[in-house]
């Protein structure tokens, strides 16, 4: 089975386990998403929360698809529905950050979004 072919076929169903994060990066992640995802491993969850509610629609209806991040209620009213992540998606993260070794300039952008996500009304350089 081909990488694309995996990407328009639905997974089963998820149970959490090791053996099926490995499968969820290996055949159904983007490498984006695995970056993006490896490079949140062992963020506190609020920040890895940030992070994934501001991804493009796509990828995060995709990680509601694998059942890695659970759409919220609060919010839906006013734009972007907020997201939580799952128990499997911090094992999907765990498998992600053995595949890859984001440099210096990687953890700034994600800090400097998870800021933004913190107060979405200033702008991270003080500009308005």
């Amino acid at each position: 089975m081909g990488v694309i072919d995996s990407w328009f076929r639905r997974p089963g169903p998820l149970s959490g386990c090791r053996a099926e994060a490995v499968d969820i990066v290996a055949h159904w992640l983007t490498p984006d998403l695995v970056l993006t995802l490896g490079s949140l491993h062992e963020a506190p969850p609020a920040v890895a929360d940030a992070v994934v509610q501001l991804l493009p629609f796509g990828s995060r209806a995709a990680l509601e698809e694998l059942g890695l991040a659970l759409p919220g209620t609060d919010g839906a009213d006013r734009g972007r529905r907020p997201v939580t992540l799952a128990p499997l998606a911090y094992e999907v993260m765990a498998v992600a950050s053995a595949r890859i070794e984001p440099g210096p300039a990687e953890a700034d952008e994600w800090t400097r979004l998870a800021q933004r996500a913190a107060h979405p009304g200033q702008a991270s350089n003080g500009q308005q």
